[in-house]
């Protein structure tokens, strides 16, 4: 089942990318309820309805460098259990963007 990271709502989810630092494009994938977006507004970076998080959405985030998250823990995070293929190919994508 997936929550709001922040206080356990289960209601008006959104993916969230929360950045490292203030400049850095990339950020730390949180899934967060609509007050707890209201409430830390001006802290996020991306912003993403969880009814609209698929697969492909979710490895867009890490092909264009908009967070470097453990594969692992966001998808857990994100769709309530770690799909395997999904988080490699993640990895492989953080792992060629290091690289560049």
């Amino acid at each position: 089942m997936v929550n709001c990271s922040r206080c356990g709502n289960r209601e008006g989810l959104s993916l969230v990318t929360i950045p490292y630092q203030e400049a850095a494009g990339a950020g730390r994938i949180l899934v967060y309820c609509r007050t707890c977006q209201v409430d830390m507004a001006g802290q996020l970076g991306e912003t993403i309805p969880l009814g609209k998080v698929s697969p492909g959405v979710f490895l867009d985030l890490y092909r264009t460098g908009k967070t470097t998250s453990d594969p692992f823990t966001a998808c857990e995070l994100v769709f309530g259990s770690v799909k395997p293929d999904l988080v490699r190919e993640a990895q492989t994508l953080m792992n060629h963007i290091d690289r560049q």
